[in-house]
C-alpha cells in the first residue's frame, strides 16, 4: 500500500510540461532533480523561481513538501493550503484533496498562535507575527513554527510593541498586544540640509587669497619703486636727453638697469597674485558644503530640534 501511495504522490506533484520548454519548465525540472537529490534548499529557491514566473499547482504543491523537508512547516502548510484553493477553483478534486491532507498533517506539528489586540483599528496599525504581515483584530489565530516566535505591533508615530513566546509542536500560545502608548510620539528621521561650506577646504582658499593679496601689493610696490629709480636716474646727472631717447654714463646706465629689474619683479609678483587669486576662488567655490542634519523631537510635554553636523 505504502508504494502506492509514492505512486500516486509522484503523479500529483507533477505539473503540465509545455512542448516549448519555458524558463519555468526548465527551473521547475531543476527542482524536482535536486530535491530528488536531496538538496531541498536549492530545489525550494528553482521551486520559488518558476512559480514567480508562471503559477500552477504542481510547483504549488512541490514548494510546500521542500519546504516541509526543510523543516519551514508554517511556509509549506501556507502553500498547501494556497495550492488547495488552486485546485478547488480548477475543479481538479484529487488535488485539492492531497493538498488539504497534507495541510491537515502537519497542524499538530506547528505551534497555534492567539494575538489578542487591544487597538486593532488604530490608524497606520502593522502587526507581525513571526515576520508575517497579519491583519489587526482582536483576537487572530494563527500557525507558527515551534520555538522563539516575535509578535511586533507597530504604528506611526509611537513606540513599537513587541512579545516574544516560546511555542512547541502542538500547543496554543496566547499573546496580548496592549495598547500602544500614544503620549509618546518616535522621533521623526532626520532632514539633510546644506550648511557651510567644508571648512578644511574654506581655510585652504583664503590662505592662498591672504597669498594673492599680498603679492599683488608686493608687485605694486616694486612697480611703483622702480618706476621712481627710473625717474631719478633719468633726471639725474648721468643721465641727458638726446634726440630719440636719454643718453647715460655707466652710473646712469647701471640705475636704469636696476629700475628695471625692480619693475621686473613686480611684473612676476602681479602674475603670481593672479594665479593665486584664482586658485582660492576655484578652492571656495568648489569646496563641498558639509551636511547638517536636523532631528526633529517631539512628546507630549515638548516640542524641538536638534541640529547635528560639522560646525
Amino acid at each position: 500500500m505504502r508504494f502506492v501511495w509514492l505512486i500516486t504522490c509522484g503523479v500529483l506533484l507533477t505539473r503540465v510540461v509545455h512542448a516549448d520548454g519555458t524558463e519555468a519548465d526548465r527551473l521547475f525540472e531543476e527542482g524536482r532533480a535536486l530535491a530528488k537529490g536531496g538538496h531541498y534548499a536549492e530545489a525550494c529557491d528553482r521551486f520559488a523561481k518558476s512559480l514567480a514566473i508562471e503559477r500552477t499547482i504542481g510547483t504549488e504543491l512541490n514548494l510546500a513538501d521542500c519546504h516541509q523537508q526543510l523543516g519551514h512547516l508554517r511556509e509549506a502548510w501556507g502553500m498547501f493550503i494556497a495550492a488547495q484553493a488552486d485546485a478547488q477553483a480548477d475543479g481538479d478534486a484529487k488535488r485539492a484533496t492531497f493538498a488539504r491532507e497534507r495541510a491537515t498533517a502537519l497542524e499538530p506539528k506547528m505551534t497555534t498562535m492567539v494575538v489578542r489586540v487591544a487597538q486593532p483599528a488604530l490608524p497606520g496599525l502593522v502587526l507581525t507575527i513571526a515576520g508575517r504581515t497579519t491583519p489587526p483584530a482582536l483576537e487572530i489565530h494563527e500557525h507558527a513554527d515551534p520555538g522563539e516566535i516575535d509578535v511586533i505591533a507597530t504604528a506611526p508615530g509611537v513606540p513599537t510593541v513587541k512579545r516574544t513566546a516560546t511555542g512547541a509542536a502542538g500547543a496554543t500560545v496566547v499573546v496580548e498586544i496592549p495598547a500602544l502608548d500614544t503620549s509618546v510620539h518616535r522621533v521623526p528621521p532626520a532632514v539633510a540640509t546644506e550648511g557651510p561650506r567644508e571648512r578644511g577646504r574654506v581655510r585652504l582658499a583664503y590662505g592662498f587669497g591672504a597669498g594673492g593679496i599680498a603679492s599683488a601689493i608686493t608687485a605694486a610696490t616694486l612697480t611703483w619703486v622702480g618706476h621712481s629709480h627710473y625717474r631719478t636716474a633719468v633726471d639725474g646727472p648721468h643721465c641727458s636727453s638726446v634726440t630719440g631717447g636719454v643718453s647715460c654714463d655707466d652710473i646712469g646706465t647701471k640705475a636704469i638697469h636696476d629700475a628695471q629689474h625692480l619693475a621686473d619683479i613686480g611684473t612676476g609678483f602681479a602674475v603670481a597674485s593672479g594665479a593665486l587669486i584664482g586658485t582660492a576662488a576655484i578652492l571656495y567655490f568648489t569646496a563641498p558644503r558639509e551636511k547638517i542634519f536636523v532631528h526633529p523631537q517631539a512628546s507630549a510635554q515638548t516640542v524641538g530640534v536638534i541640529v547635528g553636523g560639522s560646525f
